[in-house]
């Protein structure tokens, strides 16, 4: 039994150079410790979610504040346990669209229905709606930017 397990240890020890150079994205996945410490961050989130049931807070800023962590609790899957870190550009542009489109609709039926009668919390949704926006536009200036350099550093006469 010891020795079948040796001989599928060396297989993985001696293939995993090779998966890595043939898919880029497995090299940079992260090990059960990672996935362990974003579970608990998530259980401390739901935890605080929790807890500010029982706060005697103004209800537009319990639903301001439920919508901030509701964003950070699945941006935390969505980047973690579905691998959107490691994954194509264009996937991570899908889900920031699909969590922008939620925000939105969510904030429009809670002024419609009289939930939402803060005016700042409009600024906080607005301001939620744009910050994956230039995220994302970071991200893409930057690819941009490495990209061109890369070129640069590869093109005959350059050193």
């Amino acid at each position: 039994m010891e020795r079948k397990s040796e001989s599928a240890s060396d297989t993985a020890r001696q293939t995993e150079s090779q998966s890595a150079a043939e898919e880029p994205e497995l090299a940079a996945h992260p090990g059960p410790r990672q996935y362990v410490m974003v579970a608990i961050v998530l259980s401390i989130a739901t935890a605080i979610e929790v807890g500010l049931y029982y706060l005697d807070i103004p209800h537009p800023l319990f639903v301001a504040m439920l919508l901030l962590f509701a964003i950070f609790k699945f941006s935390l899957v969505v980047l973690w346990f579905m691998h959107l870190r490691f994954d194509s550009a264009i996937f991570r542009r899908l889900f920031v669209t699909g969590i922008i489109l939620a925000i939105t609709i969510y904030t429009i039926v809670l002024v419609i229905f009289g939930a939402m009668k803060a005016p700042w919390l409009l600024g906080i949704a607005a301001f939620l709606v744009v910050l994956p926006l230039a995220w994302a536009a970071r991200t893409r200036r930057d690819r941009q930017r490495m990209n061109r350099e890369q070129v640069a550093q590869a093109a005959p006469g350059h050193g």
